[in-house]
């Protein structure tokens, strides 16, 4: 036994100390690296944090407001709080590292969103993506700053940044409003972007910005007036009421002049504002001999070129000899080149019918006048004229002159037809006296304008009816009715048969009917009297008519006693003497003949 215990080797452990990090730490080591990593690109991906105060919540959202830098997102709003003393909030933003060197003390914060007013929308960018605070950096090198607060809106120096600023002082704001256009020739050139009250109390300053495209419009001689949509004043003719263009009615304008002696000016540069052109005086001064019953209003009636408002009627008053109406006026002086010999002013007014309407807003606003430039020599002295009077004075058109016992029923702007094509219109309806016709009675004429493109249908032996009406006519075929368009139904209208040498005459005689027309001797004026004898006076008077086909050719003028019965007398006209002859019979048409017998009762009565 004990030699089989003293055979058995005796091993002892070796122990070995290893120098090296164990493996089972790598993982440990990464794990804390990687924390560490995440905690500082956290850290750096955090930015700046700051806060910016409100006076309300409104519009903001933490997690989804950004702050924006001349449109690139630069932060983003992590928490609302509000504020200890609960007069307002705040919230906590963060601002990326790229941005930091945005903030200083100097650094201004507002709230962009959508705003519609009746001067323009603005943040439309905002619509799409949502509301965004604005970040602007000073612009000078200030301190670091963390807190802030938020302006109520966009800096107003921001707006000039671009352009020609300019300050104008007024009285007062009279419509203008940040955003108003300063317009010269009724093209925006610029627009307005702040005003305050002086220190003084007394007057207003504005603040606009001219785009520097038109920067060299405004001179030392520029001045400025008021063009802010309405205006309205009180005298012995009524209410005045002006109307600018919409834009200027809702958003108010400022109209500028550029003389043409004028030199450049500066930034910053100081205008007074003047309440509108008359006042301003830097109209040029011309006189308008206006027509009579012209209903043009005497404070601030438009003078137009092609829509475009280049002047203003300043005062009516009547001429040296009282025989005119004359309009002082004052155009704006870009405008001065227009003002020569040839040039022509053009009386606009209302037109209200049956056919049409035109110029409808003259019966509230008044007429006004529109210029057609011409050539010439300079002139300040003009006369204005009805537009149909420039259309003749134009060769547009070819006059004549309808004449007639009776109106018809007819008036201004009653059309002339051609096989039922509006050739023409009466421009003019009125009395004369029957000069040429051997009678001292009046007479009606209406002067029309025949479109140039129709003047030659206007002949020698033209005929002239009245049509537009309804009519009817019995024949052996039966019973035909003709019935116009409604259009000319409601107003009438003429027309006229075409015959004779191409040479027009200085009047024609106007009909009532096709029918008076057809029969009728062409060009014979004037009457001649005929006796008529019976042996008892049927029942007519004086006045009745003469009928040949029941149309009148004529009238019984007088009647009178005679032997063996009675005299009438009989005015035919001589258009319808040709008529008269050896065979003609004339009988009594007049009153109703009732013939009773056994066979029953038979009545005729004339038309």
């Amino acid at each position: 036994m004990n030699d089989n215990n003293q055979s058995q080797t005796s091993y002892s452990p070796e122990v070995r100390k290893n120098k090296g990090i164990s493996p089972l730490w790598i993982l440990p080591i990464l794990t804390v690296a990687l924390a560490g990593w995440l905690v500082m690109k956290s850290v750096h991906d955090a930015g700046q944090r700051v806060q910016i105060y409100f006076s309300d919540a409104a519009g903001l959202v933490a997690g989804r407001t950004t702050i924006r830098y001349q449109g690139l997102e630069v932060g983003m709003v992590r928490d609302i709080t509000l504020s200890k003393d609960l007069s307002n909030i705040y919230v906590d933003a963060d601002i990326y590292p790229e941005a930091k060197k945005l903030l200083s003390k100097g650094t201004r914060f507002w709230l962009v969103k959508p705003t519609a007013s009746l001067s323009g929308i603005s943040g439309l960018d905002a619509l799409v993506s949502g509301n965004y605070i604005a970040i602007h950096p000073s612009e000078t090198k200030q301190e670091p700053e963390t807190v802030f607060q938020a302006l109520e809106s966009a800096p107003s120096d921001l707006l000039a940044a671009d352009g020609l600023n300019i300050s104008l002082t007024t009285k007062d704001l009279g419509g203008v409003s940040v955003g108003s256009q300063i317009v010269y020739r009724k093209i925006p050139i610029g627009e307005v972007y702040n005003y305050q009250l002086n220190e003084s109390g007394k007057s207003v300053t504005i603040q606009a910005a001219i785009k520097d495209e038109y920067s060299h419009i405004i001179t030392d001689q520029s001045r400025f007036w008021n063009v802010s949509g309405l205006g309205a004043s009180i005298g012995f003719s009524g209410v005045d009421v002006r109307l600018e263009s919409l834009s200027a009615l809702l958003g108010g304008s400022i109209a500028v002049d550029s003389p043409g002696d004028g030199q450049p000016v500066e930034m910053n540069t100081k205008f007074k504002l003047y309440p509108d052109l008359k006042t301003a005086g830097r109209g040029i001064s011309i006189k308008i001999a206006v027509p009579d019953d012209n209903k043009i209003s005497a404070t601030g009636a438009p003078i137009m070129y092609r829509g475009i408002e280049i002047g203003q009627i300043t005062d009516l008053s009547l001429s040296e000899g009282r025989e005119n109406v004359v309009a002082s006026a004052a155009i704006q002086p870009a405008f001065s080149d227009f003002l020569n010999s040839g040039s022509k002013f053009i009386l606009e007014e209302a037109e209200l019918s049956l056919t049409g309407m035109k110029n409808i807003a003259n019966l509230v606003t008044g007429n006004f006048l529109t210029l057609v430039p011409g050539e010439g020599e300079k002139a300040r002295r003009f006369t204005a004229i009805r537009k149909t009077e420039y259309s003749q004075e134009q060769e547009k058109s070819v006059a004549i002159r309808l004449t007639s016992n009776n109106s018809f029923g007819l008036d201004v702007g009653t059309q002339l037809l051609y096989k039922g094509i509006a050739v023409g219109s009466i421009i003019k309806v009125g009395l004369v006296d029957g000069v040429g016709t051997g009678s001292d009675k009046h007479e009606v004429f209406m002067d029309a304008l025949i479109d140039n493109e129709y003047a030659h249908l206007i002949k020698s032996n033209n005929r002239f009816f009245v049509t537009g009406s309804a009519s009817a006519e019995l024949t052996e075929s039966g019973l035909s009715v003709t019935v116009p368009p409604a259009k000319q139904l409601l107003t009438g209208s003429i027309s006229f048969v075409s015959e004779g040498k191409a040479q027009a005459r200085p009047s024609y005689q106007l009909f009532q009917s096709k029918s008076l027309a057809e029969i009728a001797k062409f060009n014979q004026s004037g009457s001649k009297t005929l006796s008529l004898f019976a042996s008892e006076l049927p029942s007519i008077s004086k006045g009745s008519p003469l009928l040949y086909r029941n149309l009148q050719v004529g009238s019984i003028s007088d009647f009178q006693l005679a032997d063996g019965g009675v005299r009438i007398q009989v005015t035919i006209e001589n258009r319808y003497t040709h008529l008269i002859n050896k065979h003609t019979v004339f009988w009594n048409r007049s009153g109703v003949e009732v013939d009773a017998s056994l066979s029953g009762i038979s009545i005729k009565a004339a038309p």
